[in-house]
């Protein structure tokens, strides 16, 4: 079998990769290890820069109500006390001024489109087993599908790893990369909403604790309550109730919706990790998403920029057909495009992780100050906003911005935001 491009890992950046290239009459194909569409738990929150591309995809119009909940504002609030800070889209220009909660909705779109394109194929129970070569270079994958007692080779001019943190891929085309654990993931619910939340999502901030809130479809909320990663177990042995009472401690309307809560087995572990690779192509393979770049998902740009490098290198690729060329020199300006958002955005993400899940006087404070402070300046609060919806790739706040927002310094623009 031969194509042009073979995808390992239908998550959002594969599928959208397959898409845009089935789009252009690029043959592909797609593999996925998992044997269907994902049925766990994923809410995930699709930014303004993620609404562009699925508009660009003709899909956005298939996130109908039913499956997106549209959330404006979100507040910071510190846990037992006051609100800090409310970052609100409206500020951001129409159409994309708003953020969109879903649960899966946005891969099974994607999944569901992908197949019906001539050009492409996508392959459940498929697991990437190597890469195949020619002369030194890449010249496709090996194959394990489901049922099946050997293994498929399928030739293509270009191998895609879109298989997260841990990629396979990656590791098959000598790509060394930095991986780091982070201390703390999120436990997470899906609960129903309590009354009165609407459009607006709720993010506490303690002493090394936080709690996020967002709206979701169908009158739901997802929770997601920060611990550390290898604490898990012992935060089990205490006994449901316990976890439900130190969540309605923070949030009282969340009793109600807690009583849904009956089992862990409806709660899900999301760990958090950082991958940093020295480069993301070489001769016939190249690298998206989290087998990339993971970050954390404070920067709420994970999905998002996977999205972001499919449509980048998905251009890049049709230039690589016309030409023939498939070379890491040919591949490279996808990199270039790309490299300078990304590494903003892990950078700023670990700069969110140092302040928002401390645990000690100072760096609380400082985190408390900081966000009262962007609550008061507009001019801020939207350079720290665009960076989060996606359309900047420049750091949101330079040091002096930084000493205004603690109010250190003064600033006389304050109330200068775009209009």
């Amino acid at each position: 079998m031969n194509v042009d491009v073979a995808v390992a890992g239908a998550g959002g950046g594969g599928a959208v990769l397959g898409l845009a290239l089935a789009q252009m009459g690029v043959s592909v194909l797609v593999v996925e290890r998992q044997p269907g569409p994902l049925t766990v738990l994923r809410g995930e929150t699709i930014q303004p820069n993620g609404q562009q591309i699925l508009e660009r995809l003709s899909l956005l119009s298939a996130l109908t109500p039913e499956v997106v909940e549209p959330v404006q504002r979100f507040h910071f609030i510190r846990i037992g006390g006051e609100r800090l800070c409310t970052m609100d889209y409206g500020m951001l220009p129409e159409p994309y001024n708003r953020a969109l909660v879903a649960l899966n909705a946005v891969h099974h779109v994607l999944l569901s489109r992908l197949p019906a394109q001539p050009s492409a194929q996508l392959w459940y129970g498929a697991e990437f087993q190597g890469i195949l070569r020619k002369n030194g270079r890449v010249d496709g994958i090996v194959i394990r599908r489901a049922g099946e007692q050997s293994s498929t080779e399928v030739q293509a001019s270009l191998v895609v790893g879109a298989d997260g943190t841990g990629s396979l891929v990656r590791r098959a085309l000598g790509i060394p990369a930095e991986v780091y654990r982070y201390r703390h993931g999120y436990l997470i619910a899906l609960l129903p909403r309590p009354e009165g939340m609407c459009g607006e999502a709720r993010y506490y901030v303690g002493r090394g604790e936080l709690l996020g809130l967002f709206p979701a479809p169908g009158d739901r909320v997802v929770a997601l309550f920060m611990v550390e990663a290898d604490a898990v177990d012992a935060l089990r042995a205490q006994g449901l109730s316990a976890f439900k009472s130190r969540v309605s401690a923070i949030d009282a309307a969340m009793t109600k919706p807690l009583e849904s809560l009956t089992s862990w087995e409806q709660v899900v572990l999301l760990p958090c990790a950082r991958v940093r690779t020295d480069r993301w192509v070489v001769d016939g393979g190249a690298l998206i998403g989290d087998a990339a770049h993971a970050m954390n998902p404070h920067a709420s740009q994970g999905r998002m920029q996977a999205m972001a490098d499919a449509m980048a290198l998905a251009e890049v690729i049709g230039r690589c057909r016309e030409t023939g060329d498939w070379s890491a020199e040919a591949l490279a300006s996808y990199e270039r495009a790309r490299r300078p958002q990304v590494e903003m955005l892990q950078r700023l993400a670990d700069e969110q992780t140092f302040f928002w899940n401390a645990a000690d006087p100072v760096r609380c404070f400082l985190r408390d100050r900081v966000f009262r402070g962007l609550d008061r300046n507009a001019r801020l609060r939207y350079q720290a906003l665009t960076a989060t919806a996606g359309l900047r790739a420049t750091p949101p706040l330079t040091w002096m911005d930084k000493l205004m927002a603690a109010g250190f310094l003064p600033d006389p623009r304050a109330d200068q935001a775009p209009v």
